[in-house]
């Protein structure tokens, strides 16, 4: 059972999360000395999550190799479908983008979002650029120092269990897969929605729940700092940048590996120069030792994925997320 969940997670690990444009019809015009302006960079997660972390490293070196400036513009909410449709919508010029990120496809179509086919296609996708571990991390006034004794305690009452959840993120596949994975089902764990990492990570501080499954680059401050605890990281080794967190192995649950990915997408018919020039930019950025040190000091690192084979993997990994949930369903 742990040997075939590791070959699932694995093949999801390489899902749709990432940086993405696919080369498109428009006009070449548009793209004719872009870009001439500043950028948009829509992330569709609150400031403080992993996402707006890992972005916020992204805008500062394609700002450099683009030479304008590239501002974040933070979008949470309604399973990502308010900002993916404000994207859809804006000018195929270049200037508005959106940072895609693991899990986001899987989980559309595992929760049955209607139209989720065709929000998962309605964009540009480009190259992916870069990924991190996960991280299981809990408050500092939880009755359990590890995360054995965490599941021993989740397990005796479920409806006691206080969880984070934010809809259509890959903080939220990694909560309810390692649920399930430890034989804790899901639907019983008392959950606590949010719009983004960053006000469950206020919440986890704060006492207000128990329990967050994030991407590792958006708790390294926090942890180092004491105000929350990370029990367990989810990929194969520990991280330089928390050395003293066990794997999920150490800590005793073999088989669960969960590391997420990031990229960029545009609106549907983005000029192929500019996505030329943008894949440009994120293979140049996957051996740039400046950019590499500084998604290492967040538990990340780079991954570089062409255009079109971004999208044949995102709608590879779609399908096979679909297939799993149907399954779920009949079981």
């Amino acid at each position: 059972m742990q040997q075939k969940f590791r070959q699932v997670m694995k093949h999801g690990a390489f899902f749709a999360c990432a940086m993405f444009f696919a080369f498109s019809i428009s006009s070449v015009g548009q793209a004719a000395g872009w870009p001439k302006k500043a950028i948009n960079y829509v992330v569709v997660f609150s400031p403080g999550g992993g996402s707006d972390t890992f972005a916020r490293i992204v805008v500062k070196w394609l700002s450099k190799e683009l030479g304008v400036p590239v501002n974040v513009i933070n979008k949470p909410g309604g399973n990502q479908i308010p900002a993916i449709n404000y994207v859809a919508k804006a000018s195929p010029d270049g200037y508005t983008l959106m940072q895609e990120q693991q899990a986001a496809s899987a989980l559309k179509v595992m929760l049955d979002i209607p139209n989720a086919d065709e929000l998962i296609r309605n964009r540009t996708f480009g190259p992916m650029i870069g990924g991190g571990a996960n991280a299981l991390v809990v408050n500092n006034k939880v009755p359990f120092k590890t995360l054995g004794e965490m599941v021993n305690f989740a397990k005796k009452d479920p409806s006691k269990f206080t969880a984070a959840r934010t809809g259509g993120s890959f903080s939220h596949m990694i909560n309810t897969q390692f649920f399930e994975f430890v034989g804790i089902p899901s639907d019983k764990v008392r959950w606590v929605d949010y719009k983004g990492t960053g006000p469950s990570k206020v919440a986890l501080a704060g006492n207000h729940i128990m329990f967050v499954g994030t991407g590792a680059n958006s708790i390294v401050t926090m942890h180092r700092s004491g105000d929350v605890k990370a029990l367990a990281v989810t990929g194969p080794r520990r991280l330089s940048s928390l050395p003293k967190v066990p794997t999920m192995e150490e800590s005793g649950f073999p088989g669960f590996e969960m590391q997420g990915w990031y990229g960029i997408s545009g609106p549907p018919g983005l000029p192929k120069e500019v996505v030329q020039r943008l894949d440009e930019v994120a293979k140049k950025l996957s051996k740039d030792k400046g950019f590499i040190n500084d998604l290492d000091k967040l538990a990340a690192f780079p991954f570089y994925k062409s255009p079109a084979d971004a999208k044949k993997l995102v709608l590879e990994e779609t399908e096979f997320y679909r297939k799993m949930a149907q399954a779920k369903k009949k079981n």
